[in-house]
């Protein structure tokens, strides 16, 4: 119980609440909608009445009655009564998540499209920001409260040794300046070049202004730049959609920021096919990670140091191991720039383009505000699709999302990029609230199949809606959206699978076999997309580390499937001949490829699968009958008994799964092809 004077947490997590005698505040949480209502009963407990009358008696007997009756009433208790200091400015972190406040959008109709509803009892992190108090606000909000306090002599008294030692020898009011500059709202920060311009020498990591770009440096010219532009946002743009092609031009982005800059020339380099980009391309990436590194050691507070570090991170250069790659270092420092920069906040975002563009024109200012709302919004999906790929953590917490951002595309000055990067949201969300969901479920196969049903028809039934073409141009996008969607679906069945995997065999078999045929038709889907799709041929070249992943990730699922025996030898061999395709057809486009691309890997890997796929439906797995095979005798038992986390680890699936001990990779036998091994890949 906390002593007379501090406030009560007014936002405590709890799984049940007691009822008692005063009126009670109840706050639906469901996503838009804030209801006033008389909570429910308690129904079936018979103690709890006498529970309740002992906890009001020790309230009205306790020296801190107030505080506790304020904690449980909540915050909307506290604004009832009159403020007794002027009000202070929330950091970005505390704000609102959502852009409905700036832009009017209406949370119902996004509410709508949520299936999921999180229940009463769970709270958000955003329910939490009235109960986060910082000390350092309190004394910002003193130092503001009173500007010109009244000495009586206090100043003068203070000794002439303390005065010189601080600098301050005329100092009479004990009102320094520096107090008003250090506890000062900032809401513009410096650019990377303004850092860069005031950097001191004895830097720990110090950038040359000399190399800080490629244009700088004197390594490619204008023309390149143009170039590299253009390769960028007609191939590896679409498949991300994070930055705006009508407002980030070359001199707009060079502008803003050469880290930026560096790292969209490095990137379009990548893809280019003539001989001296191909030799250009190590020095452009080694400038575009140096600029981001020291864009992060330096602390560069800016919008376009968030997108530099999203977009290096998909095509990054491959590692020496998995595990060693650094990705969730930068994204972890990016989503906290989002939240100290304030692009989380409506009202901050407003401020933002105030700021930045004064006097500009509506059009810019509209497309200003769709950049900062962007990046918040692929700062979410890059921690889910990083994290859904790889097992990792998340860092954003899907209540974060904005309520408005499946119908965010809707607005003036969107694009079909907007359109994709509402419908990743979405999906993500949905899948998060599935998976959360799961938690709260009997651990049998009736209850586990009866969730996966409603989660994958929700799932099935958004993708539906949200990847039907209204017109050609759009097309482009739905294609790339509706891979992801399907991602999406894989992983919701896997969690299903392993979940069967934990109940006894007779107790599974026709759960197991449904959710199998669910997941094999979707991996036949996203096969078809990269095989047959006209837009995924001709963005081959831009595919992304991620999504190498997810299409090795399809062909595991049919082999899982051939493994237990549940297709028909017709299914199988229809599943198969997409198998075989996936490394061939890669194989195409990774002739254009630098040899740090990640894309080689993930060739030889599918090949890899490939024979794997070969050696099952030959017989060669040492057994008469397929359907013989069980959990423990499959490669992937290892990778099922991993923890029960919420996201899955799709890297731990491929590794464990055939690249362990029982398979080692020399047993391969390729006759057809003979290819390089995969520690040639490996560089340090």
């Amino acid at each position: 119980m906390p002593a007379r004077g501090q406030p009560a947490s007014t936002a405590v997590p709890c799984d049940r609440n007691v009822i008692v005698e005063f009126p009670v505040l109840a706050v639906s949480h469901k996503r838009g909608r804030v209801d006033i209502r008389t909570p429910p009963t308690v129904a079936g407990n018979k103690e709890a009445p006498k529970t309740a009358e002992k906890l009001l008696a020790r309230i009205k007997e306790s020296a801190v009655r107030d505080e506790v009756i304020a904690g449980l009433l909540g915050s909307q208790w506290a604004r009832s009564q009159a403020p007794l200091s002027p009000r202070v400015p929330s950091p970005p972190l505390l704000e609102s998540h959502s852009f409905n406040g700036t832009h009017g959008l209406s949370a119902s109709t996004a509410t709508a499209s949520v299936v999921f509803e999180p229940s009463p009892g769970q709270h958000s992190r955003s329910d939490l920001k009235d109960s986060l108090v910082s000390p350092l606000h309190i004394l910002a909000a003193a130092v503001a409260a009173d500007p010109d306090p009244t000495c009586h002599g206090l100043g003068s008294r203070l000794s002439t040794t303390y005065r010189s030692k601080i600098g301050r020898k005329d100092m009479v009011d004990p009102k320094d300046e520096r107090l008003a500059s250090y506890f000062a709202p900032q809401t513009l920060h410096k650019r990377d070049w303004q850092v860069l311009a005031t950097q001191s020498i004895d830097m720990p990591l110090k950038l040359e202004p000399t190399t800080c770009d490629p244009i700088t440096a004197n390594l490619i010219d204008l023309d390149d730049v143009a170039y590299y532009f253009k390769l960028f946002y007609d191939v590896r743009n679409p498949l991300v959609g994070l930055l705006d092609p009508g407002l980030h031009t070359p001199e707009f982005v060079y502008e803003a920021s050469f880290t930026l800059f560096s790292v969209v020339c490095a990137l379009g380099c990548a893809i280019s096919s003539r001989p001296r980009d191909r030799v250009l391309y190590p020095a452009l990436i080694n400038i575009a990670e140096g600029t981001m590194k020291w864009s992060i050691a330096t602390s560069v507070k800016t919008v376009e140091t968030i997108q530099a570090i999203i977009n290096l991170q998909y095509w990054a250069p491959i590692r020496a191991r998995q595990s060693d790659d650094p990705y969730w270092l930068y994204l972890s420092h990016a989503t906290q720039l989002a939240r100290e920069i304030g692009i989380n906040s409506p009202s901050t975002v407003v401020e933002l383009v105030n700021a930045v563009s004064p006097n500009g024109s509506p059009e810019f200012r509209e497309q200003l505000s769709r950049n900062f709302e962007r990046t918040w919004l692929y700062t979410f999906i890059a921690d889910k699709s990083f994290g859904l790929s790889t097992g990792r953590s998340p860092g954003v917490h899907w209540r974060e999302l904005p309520a408005a951002a499946p119908e965010w595309w809707r607005k003036p000055m969107t694009t079909n990029l907007d359109q994709m990067v509402s419908g990743i949201a979405l999906a993500r969300e949905l899948l998060l609230e599935a998976l959360e969901q799961r938690n709260r479920i009997d651990r049998t196969a009736p209850a586990i199949l009866h969730w996966h049903t409603h989660a994958f028809e929700a799932l099935e039934s958004s993708r539906s809606s949200r990847c039907t073409p209204s017109d050609p141009l759009s097309a482009t996008f739905h294609s790339v959206l509706a891979f992801y969607m399907d991602h999406n679906l894989l992983v919701l069945n896997a969690q299903a699978l392993r979940d069967l995997s934990a109940i006894d065999d007779s107790a599974r078999s026709a759960e197991f076999s449904t959710i199998t045929h669910r997941t094999v038709a979707v991996a036949n889907r996203v096969l078809d997309l990269v095989l047959l799709d006209k837009t995924f041929r001709e963005m081959a070249l831009g595919f992304h580390n991620n999504q190498f992943i997810m299409i090795c990730h399809a062909s595991t699922e049919i082999i899982h499937a051939v493994r237990r025996g549940c297709l028909t030898s017709a299914e199988a061999a229809e599943a198969a001949a997409r198998v075989r395709a996936i490394p061939l057809h890669l194989e195409k486009t990774a002739r254009n490829f630098h040899a740090c691309s990640v894309s080689h890997l993930y060739i030889f890997l599918s090949r890899f699968f490939a024979c794997q796929l070969d050696k099952l439906l030959e017989g060669d797995t040492g057994e008469n009958e397929l359907g013989r095979s069980t959990d423990q005798d499959f490669p992937f038992a290892e990778w099922w008994g991993l923890g029960d986390n919420v996201s899955l680890d799709t890297a731990a699936w491929l590794d464990m799964g055939f690249l362990g001990s029982q398979q080692p990779l020399s047993g391969v036998d390729d006759s057809h092809t003979a290819g390089p091994r995969l520690d040639d890949f490996m560089i340090n």
